[in-house]
């Protein structure tokens, strides 16, 4: 589709009629040059790239600048950006998930595919986890949101984050960025690019961030825990192997290590005995739950390891007035973890062993993945009438996992799993006039999948494959009242595979009977529309959609052994209101937010587990429970983002100065999907801060100082209840993220 020049002189009395009073009264009284206004932002959401403003999606996006300006470097900044998008780092890497419009996966089995594809220059990340790494050297980010499994496949039921690294620059140019904070973190970027010959370049990155001490203390031996080094490398090659050959190689290489994982307590009531034995003063050692502790009494030091490679090549060639693209991946990832279960200095084998031996309750594991991608991609030409791109995806995905627990409760397995898909798509655009537009989809997928357990303890081991096929699409109508204005609808399905809960409860009945596939259907209505000559973007989306099957983690007692379960929920519905928007207040002052209320609700799900502790007064009778009509977990209703970046030239100097204010506010949210009430985290803001300079001719040197979570707000990302521990008493422990303390550094960052 052709871009659309936006025009300043167009709508001008409509605009200001559509707009909220406060942008209005804002900006109407400013005198500014005629030529100010919003530059235009590329997406490539319909894998060809057109203006933001043109696409009937529902996206968030920001460049480099704004990147810089927000202090995004790391994955779960991008919430920064976007209302709708919530992350959730649980205490294992395994256990983290991306929420959109309350939809996700946060699931322990690692061969359970997420709700939100991450996508890397065209290269889709397997495991949600592998996008925690440093964000440096990023072109773009884009958050699409709702279903998008035509073009991006069966990983995207909830929406897409696409990354868009930086390419090759045509003169030599480098830089280095430096970091350190008040919390002990200091960081290190490098970058080089330049041509290679004539037909080619490259652009060469690495970085290092060390934040060995963290923000959560061990009272036993005064460690400062859930700290993390990482490092990684990445190196991207452009040739042009003749006229219309460009070949692009890509060869990444991250690592990390973590002494992580660690859950303080919240909330141990009077007289709850560990393991029904032990009595909890004893247990706690010098801990005291509540709601904002951050320290932990353990014993057994704990380890996080991982480690990834991937290369990819990408060709791109003009098949007459046509695209044709090629883009071939192979991924590894390691993953290591040893975590002190019990989360206790007690000396538990002591004392259920008579002294015979000593130590705590200790388990872990590695991952292995290996994943194989092959994409062929054909790409029209823009044109009046009508065009279209069809491709052709095969991926390759294998993991390799064991787990380990002792010496109580011992549990010793060995697990392989497969998937192989195939799927062919296909998306055309019909221009029924100058200014109206349908554009439909759809997606044929076939997918096998293997498994291989091995459990050591009882010498039993089930095999067994199964395979699935689905249509995805999607259809919209959009129309151009103007060249600043367009609204669009869309109908959209989305689909996500179906996998082997491979955990320690594996059985005959999950060999035989893998965890169901989940659909999803999904209906937007909104418009994309620029106002005040150029200077006002606003981009509101409502939205509605509905999930069957829905994939989620149950936490089940057996036999006194906590045992970790997926199952499909009957129904969910998901539905309510984001608004995206930008203004260019006056020539030194930008605004940038958004909003987003969400109300997601399980529509169905009889026959549902008791959370641990739930009597028959709270809904508990023989077992379980019907929590239809309940409000999904991790899914607060209102969430909203707003940044305001002032920057003015100082007279007689050579730099500009620039201030940010950033704000983030979060309603409660009930991080349990069995509706425990212990697991609620109340409603939340935090304020972020950053000033500095930055040389006035060519922004070749940045200096910035900054404050996050300015008023020092406590809040936690994660509560679980471990009552399966303590007899059956309600006992809950806490994620707490770095960024619910107060902490601050600067940044210093040049370029040649």
């Amino acid at each position: 589709m052709n871009s659309r020049v936006k025009q300043s002189s167009h709508n001008h009395a409509f605009g200001q009629k559509l707009l909220p009073a406060l942008l209005i009264s804002i900006l109407a009284p400013t005198t500014l040059a005629q030529n100010l206004a919003l530059e235009e932002v590329v997406v490539t959401a319909t894998k060809r790239a057109e203006s933001v403003q043109d696409v009937p999606v529902a996206i968030s996006v920001v460049d480099a600048s704004t990147i810089e300006a927000l202090g995004i470097d790391e994955f779960t900044d991008i919430t920064k950006i976007s209302p709708s998008l919530t992350i959730n780092r649980g205490d294992w890497a395994t256990n983290s998930s991306f929420n959109l419009r309350g939809i996700g996966t946060n699931v322990f089995s690692t061969n359970i595919e997420p709700s939100v594809a991450v996508i890397v220059d065209d290269v889709p990340l397997v495991r949600s986890e592998q996008a925690f790494s440093d964000l440096s050297e990023i072109e773009a980010i884009e958050v699409l949101r709702g279903p998008q499994s035509t073009l991006f496949g069966k990983s995207a039921s909830a929406g897409v984050i696409n990354i868009r690294t930086k390419g090759p620059s045509e003169e030599f140019t480098g830089g280095i960025r430096l970091g350190a904070t008040s919390d002990d973190e200091t960081s290190i970027s490098v970058n080089v690019s330049g041509p290679l010959g004539s037909s080619g370049g490259y652009r060469i990155s690495a970085f290092d961030r060390d934040r060995s001490d963290g923000h959560i203390k061990n009272v036993v031996n005064g460690d400062d825990v859930n700290g993390q080094e990482s490092s990684g490398v990445r190196g991207r090659f452009d040739f042009s192997l003749s006229d219309d050959l460009l070949a692009t190689l890509t060869i990444e290489h991250n690592e990390s290590e973590s002494n992580c994982c660690h859950r303080p307590y919240r909330d141990v009531p009077a007289g709850a005995n560990f393991l029904g034995a032990i009595p909890g003063v004893a247990a706690l050692g010098a801990v005291s739950p509540s709601d904002d502790n951050d320290e932990v009494a353990v014993d057994d030091a704990t380890t996080d390891e991982s480690e990834s490679d991937m290369v990819s090549l990408r060709l791109e060639t003009d098949w007459g007035d046509h695209q044709f693209v090629s883009v071939t991946s192979h991924t590894t990832w390691d993953y290591d973890v040893s975590t002190d279960v019990d989360g206790t200095a007690f000396d538990l084998l002591a004392a259920f062993t008579g002294g015979a031996l000593s130590g705590g309750l200790v388990q872990g594991g590695g991952f292995e993945l290996e994943s194989t991608t092959q994409e062929f991609r054909l790409v029209s030409p823009s044109s009046d009438s009508f065009e279209y791109v069809v491709g052709l995806f095969y991926s390759d995905i294998s993991y390799d996992r064991d787990f380990n627990r002792g010496p109580l409760f011992a549990a010793d397995w060995v697990a392989d799993t497969g998937a192989d898909s195939l799927a062919l798509y296909g998306q055309g655009t019909w221009k029924l006039s100058e200014k109206t537009e349908v554009t439909a989809g759809l997606r044929l997928n076939r997918e096998e999948i293997s498994h291989d357990f091995s459990n050591a303890l009882t010498d039993l081991r089930f095999t067994g494959s199964d395979s699935e096929s689905a249509v995805p699409g999607k259809i919209s109508l959009q129309h151009f009242v103007s060249d600043d204005l367009m609204v669009f609808a869309s109908v959209s399905r989305g689909y996500k595979g179906q996998g082997y809960d491979i955990s320690s409860s594996f059985r005959t009945f999950t060999s035989e009977n893998p965890v169901g596939s989940e659909d999803s259907e999904a209906f937007e209505l909104g418009f994309k529309g620029t106002f005040l000559d150029g200077r006002v973007q606003l981009n509101p989306t409502f939205f509605r959609a509905t999930y069957d099957d829905f994939q989620a983690q149950q936490a089940r007692v057996v036999d006194g052994v906590i045992e970790l379960g997926i199952a499909n929920v009957g129904e969910l519905e998901t539905y309510g209101l984001e608004v995206d928007f930008q203004a260019l207040v006056s020539e030194n002052l930008r605004v940038v937010g958004g909003f987003a209320y969400t109300k997601a609700t399980i529509e169905s799900f009889e026959g549902a587990d008791c959370w641990t502790g739930q009597s028959a007064g709270q809904g508990c009778i023989n077992g379980s429970q019907d929590l239809s009509g309940k409000a999904l977990n991790n899914s607060p209703d209102r969430k909203m983002t707003l940044s305001a970046e002032y920057s003015k030239a100082l007279e007689a100097m050579p730099f500009d100065a620039f201030v940010n204010v950033s704000y983030q506010y979060q309603s409660d949210v009930n991080f349990s999907l069995l509706a425990d009430p212990g697991a609620v985290q109340e409603a939340y803001s935090v304020v972020n801060l950053s000033a500095g300079i930055v040389e006035s001719e060519d922004s070749r040197y940045r200096l910035t100082a900054f404050v996050n979570n300015v008023f020092d707000k406590d809040f936690v990302s994660g509560i679980g209840n471990s009552g399966g521990l303590w007899g059956g008493t309600p006992v809950y422990v806490h994620v707490v993220p770095r960024d619910s303390q107060r902490y601050g550094g600067v940044r210093l960052s040049y370029s040649f």
